[in-house]
């Protein structure tokens, strides 16, 4: 369920204001989708510091600009 349904479905119509403000970060299974790759590839690039990420307590989120730079960079390289 993507974030704008989920917030539908919890506050129907009339959504609260801190509702409407539009994600920048994704969890660990979002980014795996959105670059194609599993989730343990995923946890194992963050172990090894290869890809940008920002650790929340035990969380680890992406900035989605940061790993569309990261994709770039890495494409620039091949």
């Amino acid at each position: 369920m993507n974030i704008q349904k989920a917030i539908k479905h919890k506050y129907g119509e009339d959504k609260p204001d801190y509702a409407q403000v539009e994600r920048t970060t994704l969890t660990v299974k979002e980014i795996a989708i959105y670059i194609g790759l599993s989730v343990d590839m995923i946890y194992k690039l963050v172990r090894e510091k290869h890809i940008p990420h920002i650790r929340i307590g035990s969380r680890v989120m992406f900035k989605k600009n940061s790993i569309d730079n990261w994709l770039d960079e890495l494409e620039q390289e091949a």
